[in-house]
């Protein structure tokens, strides 16, 4: 009975029919197994998130005046795209609240040592904070390199405020974070000290999310987490990420999405970061940081990539290491090829997460009469997170094409609209390539019956992988 009754709410409760759908058939066919797996990878809302953005928003809290000043500082630097191709954009500030800002500049920074190179040389300038934010934080040399780094910033008077989700970085041990605390490093897990039973019960949603903030005027984002594998010596062999480093107005805005999050792990802490609007930069960078999560009321990466997709003219690249994507992608990725955009799509030729290859395999026969290009990347393993539309428009961030960034992780995209950033990223993006086979119809063919019935299955269970 009560696997019934749950069978109802997911018919009600869940985003796409194909997550109604294998809940259903879940709960109803083994409901011993699904009612516990239910109970916590089912929810589609983080309600507790929800419930505390808007006790804060309704009252004259320090937080709620502090994203109102942001909001009005920045303003002042807002722009709004023009024409009707660029114009399809605006929907995206209204979504996030947040404004695409000129007077930014941006680097782009090309796999691991590059970046990680960047990160230690902001680290060792700064003079008042850092802010950290990472999904996964290892307890191996990369990690103990970030460990010192920050401990010898707190000893010369810098604060230190690190977030971490507790499921991606599950394995970080005790002794890791109580090394920081004792040094005078703030970190927390994403979801606090909540009940046990609460937090099991949100452990489908994840704070995926890389980010680092210096002194409120220089910001880093993008695909890699702290870890020895994203320099290349993981079990995966060479990682190809990428990350940007940022100035100018969109800083404050990465800030306030931290605030926000350290808000809901602390239960309320406000922390004094400084809040005055850098100086125009003379690149003049349009940007936006978007924020993307569960607690949206318009789910705002979905609607990004929509966004991107229609805005496409001439070409729409797109690498991710997991392409699962949803009905409403699928359908504006067909579109946008059917019409005449090159539509080029980047995925790792092995995945680390077999359940996935074997989901995205099965969108070969979907795509490729369309006339959408799926290129497998063999140089080693992809886990960059990059779009290009046409020659203009451009994103760097932490959010894939899959179930789990479009409905269920907290996800940051940092999305350009320039000429030279686009530029810079065609050409990274034409090496990608380079490294990369052109998939035919003959890789999903030539597998077995067995094989095809079983990617079908996992496709179908890509709502709740």
């Amino acid at each position: 009975m009560a696997g019934l009754l749950l069978a109802l709410h997911a018919m009600r409760a869940s985003r796409t029919p194909q997550g109604s759908l294998a809940w259903m058939f879940a709960l109803v066919a083994v409901p011993y197994v699904s009612i516990p797996l239910y109970l916590a990878l089912g929810s589609r809302r983080f309600k507790g998130y929800v419930d505390a953005r808007k006790r804060y928003a309704e009252r004259n809290t320090r937080l709620s005046n502090i994203t109102r000043d942001v909001q009005q500082k920045l303003s002042t630097m807002a722009v709004k795209m023009e024409g009707e191709r660029l114009g399809r954009l605006n929907v995206l500030p209204d979504v996030a609240n947040l404004p695409i800002c000129r007077g930014n500049s941006a680097a782009l920074l090309v796999d691991g040592d590059e970046t990680y190179s960047a990160m230690a040389e902001a680290l060792k300038k700064a003079k008042s904070y850092i802010l950290l934010e990472f999904y996964i934080i290892k307890n191996d040399k990369a990690g103990a390199i970030l460990q010192e780094a920050v401990i010898e910033r707190v000893k010369a008077g810098v604060q230190v405020y690190m977030l971490y989700d507790e499921i991606g970085s599950h394995k970080l041990p005790v002794g890791y974070i109580r090394k920081l605390r004792k040094a005078g490093v703030r970190i927390e897990s994403f979801n606090g000290k909540r009940f046990f039973l609460t937090n099991i019960v949100r452990a489908n949603f994840r704070n995926h999310r890389k980010l680092v903030i210096v002194d409120g005027c220089e910001a880093f984002v993008g695909g890699l987490n702290v870890g020895v594998e994203y320099v290349g010596l993981g079990r995966m062999g060479y990682w190809r990420d990428t990350f940007l480093q940022l100035k100018g107005p969109a800083v404050l805005e990465a800030q306030l999405c931290f605030l926000e999050d350290w808000h809901w792990a602390t239960y309320g802490d406000v922390p004094a970061f400084d809040w005055t609007l850098p100086q125009p930069n003379d690149e003049d960078v349009r940007m936006m940081i978007l924020p993307s999560g569960p607690v949206d009321s318009v789910n705002a990466w979905n609607m990004a990539v929509v966004s991107l997709a229609q805005t496409a003219q001439r070409r729409l690249w797109l690498t991710t290491p997991y392409f699962v994507p949803n009905e409403t992608v699928l359908y504006e990725l067909q579109l946008a090829a059917l019409r005449g955009v090159q539509v080029r799509i980047l995925v790792p030729h092995d995945c680390d997460h077999k359940m996935v290859q074997m989901s995205s395999s099965t969108f070969i026969p979907d795509l490729l009469p369309s006339g959408v290009e799926i290129y497998a990347y063999t140089k080693g393993f992809l886990h960059e997170k990059v779009a290009l539309v046409d020659d203009d428009v451009c994103c760097v961030g932490t959010a894939n094409l899959d179930n789990r960034s479009l409905s269920l992780n907290f996800e940051l995209t940092a999305l350009m609209c320039d000429r030279t950033q686009a530029a810079a990223i065609a050409a990274m993006l034409e090496k990608d390539f380079g490294n990369a086979r052109l998939m035919q119809a003959s890789d999903w063919e030539r597998h077995s019956m067995l094989y095809k019935l079983a990617s079908s299955f996992a496709r179908l269970m890509a709502p709740v992988q």
